[in-house]
C-alpha cells in the first residue's frame, strides 16, 4: 500500500502512523469476501470502522468518496479516505488495487496498473489536489506479499519519471519497521510528497 498524507497540520507522522497501525491490524482478522476490488474495500471500510478506538483515532473513514473541483465536477474517486477536522479538502486517502491475480486467462500480477491507474492518479489531481501525502494499499490475492513487493518495485523503477522520482529511487522501507509496508518519495508540487506503500 502506498501513503500519500496531508499538507494539513491535522494529518502529523503520528496520525498518519495511527492510520497505518489500524490497517494493519485490522487486516490480520479480515476474511477477503469477495475476487472483487471494490467489494473488498467496502468490506474493509467496515471492519476498520468496527475496530476503530475512539478515543485515540480522531478521524472518520468513508468508502468510494468522489473528489469534485470548485463547480461540482468529479475529479475522481477515492477508496478509502480518512478525514478529521471540518475541511472537506484535508484528507488522508488510499487507492486500493488487486495484486497478483488469477483469471480465467491467466495470471497478471497487475503491478503495471496498479502504478498507471493508481499512484499517477497522486499526480494528476484526482486523489490529493493541493496534498503532499496518499497512499496505495494493495490486495495481493495470491497471499505472495515478497513477489507481490518486488512486481511493485520493477513496476515503480520502469516509470520513475512519471513519478517524479530521482533516477536510482525506489521503493525505500517504512519507520513502521513492517514489511508489508514501504514508502516512495515524489519530487512533486511545492512540498516533497511521500507515499506509503502496503501489501496485505
Amino acid at each position: 500500500m502506498a501513503t500519500y498524507g496531508c499538507s494539513s497540520s491535522f494529518w502529523t507522522l503520528e496520525d498518519i502512523v495511527k492510520v497505518m497501525k489500524l490497517i494493519l491490524d485490522s487486516w490480520n482478522s479480515f476474511k477477503i469476501p469477495s475476487k472483487f476490488e471494490d467489494r473488498i474495500t467496502n468490506k474493509f471500510c467496515a471492519h476498520l470502522r468496527t475496530n476503530k478506538d475512539r478515543s485515540k483515532h480522531f478521524f472518520s473513514i468513508e468508502p468510494q468518496s468522489y473528489t469534485l473541483d470548485d463547480t461540482g465536477e468529479v475529479l475522481g474517486k477515492i477508496d478509502l479516505k480518512f478525514s478529521g477536522g471540518y475541511e472537506e479538502n484535508v484528507y488522508f486517502s488510499f487507492e486500493c488495487k488487486r495484486l497478483r491475480v488469477h483469471f480465467p486467462s491467466g495470471f497478471d500480477t497487475l503491478a503495471s496498473k496498479y502504478v498507471t491507474d493508481g499512484m499517477y492518479r497522486y499526480f494528476n489531481d484526482q486523489y490529493a489536489q493541493g496534498l503532499d501525502k496518499g497512499g496505495m494499499l494493495g490486495y495481493v490475492m495470491d497471499g505472495d506479499i515478497t513477489n507481490a513487493i518486488e512486481d511493485v518495485k520493477k513496476a515503480i523503477e520502469n516509470r520513475r519519471s512519471c513519478l517524479y522520482m530521482t533516477a536510482n529511487d525506489t521503493l525505500r522501507c517504512s519507520s513502521l519497521s513492517s514489511r508489508q509496508v514501504k514508502e516512495t518519495l515524489h519530487k512533486y508540487g511545492p512540498n516533497e510528497n511521500l507515499s506509503y506503500i502496503t501489501f496485505s
